[in-house]
């Protein structure tokens, strides 16, 4: 309880410039405008953001690098040693990249405006509170005088917003050997529980071929030339409207199921009086453990055999599989221990809908927790903000995780 106490007060001490910092990352713009078959290196998405969050370790004191595939979107890396002998390794990371902003907006997306305890803008809870929880509760731990019986390591990285598959980001990181642990944290937003897994993500590409031909020839209107793409891929989209992808279960997904969209996008014709001959769509699918992005595609087989349909090809565009951790982990329980320590409520240990970097770790046999963080509204819509009394709080959070988790400890 001594150690909560000297953390609380420091964090508290320090929490207007907590507050100025995530207003300073707010405004330094890190638009992602790629799709993961478009992304670049050589374009400085996060370049602002991963300057100013640079800075503000080094104004710390924290000894901060920006590494990665190439200068111009680079990721923040910053490794604290424990003061002694290292028992354990802990991993928190976010990304530095944010979604567009909304047409909808009613204030400037870049403004981090501040009212009624709320700050607003693009990227404030997704993801850039939890960067500044991160670093302030290390922070907080060194200004209360307490020494770290572990590593830490901070990752901010880039390119996450195309679909948590980047190869520049923290896959980069970890595929170079920069980063390692025995547990991580990614920082995404939402205080409502801990998420102990992420559901897959598979996007395709279905291009299907038709027959183009001029609308007014006679061949046409006798059925005797063309074949209308554009209808085929109706056929289709219409049969999988009324076909769901097989049941599947997870515990750690109550009340969710795996789902595929589709069409998200259509593009086919070439003009007016042309029976088109192509025709481009694209598919989203969300899976739950134990269904692959493999088994959706033979799905996608069995349903365009059964319409008859056989000029076709599918790309995939993005295969990510589902993370999930054992909700007994060390991570998990120490976390949800901390939650409960500072709000008084223990929070639910569930699975998250939308998918995240998570994955990257799980599969290389790092427990994670795949979402926790600041409580918050707008994400990737209009007028986006976070609860500065939860930011404290957050931090308070992140604070004795790493205490107890590095000391091998659960609350």
């Amino acid at each position: 309880m001594e150690n909560k106490e000297a953390i609380s007060a420091a964090i508290q001490a320090q929490f207007d410039q907590q507050v100025d910092f995530l207003q300073r990352l707010v405004r330094a713009r890190s638009t992602n405008p790629f799709t993961p078959e478009t992304a670049t290196p050589d374009v400085p998405v996060e370049r602002e953001a991963a300057l100013v969050t640079q800075h503000e370790l080094q104004r710390l004191e924290f000894d901060a690098q920006l590494v990665g595939v190439s200068s111009q979107r680079p990721n923040v890396l910053c490794h604290i040693p424990s003061a002694g002998e290292t028992k354990r390794t802990l991993i928190l990371t976010t990304h530095l990249d944010t979604v567009d902003a909304s047409e909808h907006y009613t204030r400037d997306p870049w403004g981090a405006q501040i009212e009624q305890g709320r700050l607003y803008g693009v990227g404030t809870a997704d993801a850039k509170a939890q960067i500044t929880a991160f670093i302030y509760a290390l922070h907080a731990l060194r200004k209360a005088g307490i020494e770290l019986t572990g590593d830490v390591t901070l990752a901010f990285v880039v390119d996450e917003e195309t679909g948590a598959c980047s190869p520049y980001g923290a896959r980069y990181l970890l595929e170079q050997g920069l980063l390692h642990g025995d547990a991580a944290i990614v920082g995404e937003p939402g205080d409502g529980k801990i998420a102990t897994a992420h559901r897959g993500l598979y996007r395709f590409r279905l291009h299907m071929k038709g027959e183009a031909t001029h609308t007014g020839v006679s061949a046409w209107e006798q059925g005797r030339q063309g074949r209308n793409a554009i209808l085929d891929m109706a056929r289709l989209a219409v049969a999988l409207s009324e076909n769901p992808l097989p049941a599947s279960h997870s515990d750690v997904f109550p009340h969710r199921q795996s789902v595929l969209t589709f069409p998200t996008l259509i593009r086919g014709g070439s003009g007016i009086n042309i029976v088109p001959g192509s025709c481009d769509a694209y598919g989203d699918a969300r899976l739950l453990p134990g269904l692959s992005a493999e088994e959706v595609k033979q799905f996608l087989r069995e349903q365009l055999a059964s319409l008859s349909l056989e000029n076709y090809s599918i790309e995939d565009l993005l295969v990510v599989p589902a993370a999930e951790t054992n909700p007994q982990a060390d991570i998990i329980q120490t976390l949800a221990a901390a939650v409960e320590m500072v709000t008084g409520v223990r929070p639910r240990l569930e699975g998250s809908g939308p998918a995240c970097d998570g994955w990257m770790f799980t599969t290389r046999g790092i427990p994670t927790v795949c979402g926790y963080g600041v409580k918050c509204g707008g994400v990737h819509g209009a007028d986006e903000w976070a609860d500065l009394e939860s930011l404290r709080k957050v931090t308070e959070v992140y604070a004795l995780t790493i205490l107890y988790f590095l000391h091998g400890t659960i609350l």
